[in-house]
């Protein structure tokens, strides 16, 4: 796991932020419900998901894209995980590599931490503008969010072939 610290400036994850915040009561989300049985397999609360604007996917592109290895395309979406929402062991197996770019701080007791193994077991909790870029197909996860977490946990998911 490659874990890159203040990956993208305040600014741009403020537009980011912004940009979720238009979206929260527009008919332009889809959810964890696609995903494959297994990765929700047990978890109660949904994963939402929505594209980046145009112009947010642009900014956000060119500043990170220094930080991946060589691929033919990205896929970016935002993810509101939702209290009770996580996500179950698995290693992005199908894409090149995947990434998380963390949008809001949060505290370990809202549960929501990423965990990944490699030669141990090992726990993140997202902080604002972290990457953590996945190129080896690392087993991870995502605990779920806890019922008494103020807020949602924010993301862009970034995968690539």
């Amino acid at each position: 796991m490659k874990i890159i610290s203040d990956a993208l400036s305040d600014d741009i994850i403020k537009l980011c932020n912004d940009d979720i915040d238009s979206k929260i009561k527009d008919k332009v989300w889809a959810s964890n419900l696609a995903w494959d049985d297994e990765l929700y397999e047990g978890i109660s609360g949904a994963c939402l998901v929505s594209s980046l604007s145009p112009s947010n996917l642009l900014s956000v592109r060119t500043k990170l894209i220094k930080n991946f290895p060589k691929y033919n395309s990205l896929k970016l979406n935002y993810y509101y995980w939702m209290r009770q929402s996580g996500i179950n062991w698995h290693n992005d197996g199908r894409w090149l590599f995947g990434a998380t770019l963390y949008l809001n701080d949060w505290k370990k007791e809202w549960g929501g931490l990423f965990l990944w193994e490699d030669d141990g077991l090992h726990c993140l909790c997202p902080k604002k503008g972290m990457l953590v870029v996945n190129d080896k197909r690392q087993p991870h996860s995502v605990t779920p969010v806890s019922m008494t977490a103020p807020y949602g946990r924010r993301s862009i998911q970034i995968f690539a072939d």
